[in-house]
């Protein structure tokens, strides 16, 4: 019996699907589809369920409805940007997003500029934002630390250095001198990954006692670097990782 068309087509997606969902959810890549059948099933897909229903679920995203006075939630800037993400086993391009780190949800317009969705964070894969990749690890052999959140792959090589970034929400209980009441801070924290395993890096001591074969040379690294620990941690990390994969051992 010949299936109807409309009904046919989502059946055809099913095994197109769950291939890409499979590419999407392998460790450390940002997986477009090469295959040119499936790119066009996807786009055909997209085009068929306009605007775009399984995009958009998710609750709506209440703002923060007092005065930060300094700082503010969103990785980046504090405006909508596009990105993309892998949303329920789909990839969605073209997306207009924002990524609040204090309450680690990741935020789209709905399809008619009306409201904004925070959607179901358990149902993102991945998603990029300015360019910058955002994933969850499927790595059993991962800490459970790891598995926690979305990481920022942000070196990748022999070495691959992680990054999950939080913000949170002070107030402050008695007057400052400048008046700050509430306020909006965060900090990161790092995993690098070293033949085949994960350690955390948020400090020297573990950073040097991890690439111990050259600790000398990564002190003298970091100190002829001009970058300071506690203000450059980020860029140090890369460097050092860098640095290590070229190194000769």
């Amino acid at each position: 019996m010949r299936l109807p068309s409309a009904r046919f087509f989502p059946f055809l997606l099913i095994s197109t699907l769950t291939a890409v969902r499979m590419e999407a959810q392998s460790f450390l890549k940002d997986n477009p589809v090469s295959d040119p059948a499936r790119a066009v099933v996807l786009r055909q897909y997209h085009s068929y369920v306009a605007p775009e229903v399984g995009l958009y679920r998710g609750t709506q995203y209440v703002d923060y409805d007092f005065t930060v006075q300094r700082g503010q939630p969103f990785f980046g800037p504090d405006n909508i940007r596009i990105g993309w993400v892998w949303y329920g086993g789909v990839r969605y391009d073209s997306v207009r997003m924002l990524y609040d780190l204090v309450k680690d949800q990741l935020v789209i317009l709905d399809p008619y500029n009306v409201y904004k969705i925070s959607l179901y964070m358990d149902l993102v894969d991945s998603f990029s934002l300015d360019g910058q990749l955002f994933m969850r690890l499927g790595d059993s052999l991962a800490p459970a630390a790891l598995h926690s959140g979305l990481w920022e792959p942000v070196y990748q090589s022999r070495l691959v250095l992680l990054k999950r970034e939080r913000k949170f929400l002070h107030e402050n209980i008695v007057i400052t001198p400048d008046n700050v009441r509430l306020f909006i801070d965060g900090y990161s924290s790092y995993y690098l990954k070293k033949d085949g395993r994960y350690y955390p890096v948020n400090t020297k001591r573990e950073l040097f006692e991890l690439l111990r074969d050259r600790r000398s040379d990564i002190r003298r690294l970091i100190r002829k670097s001009g970058l300071r620990w506690r203000t450059d941690k980020d860029q140090l990390l890369r460097l050092t990782a860098a640095w290590y994969d070229g190194a000769t051992h």
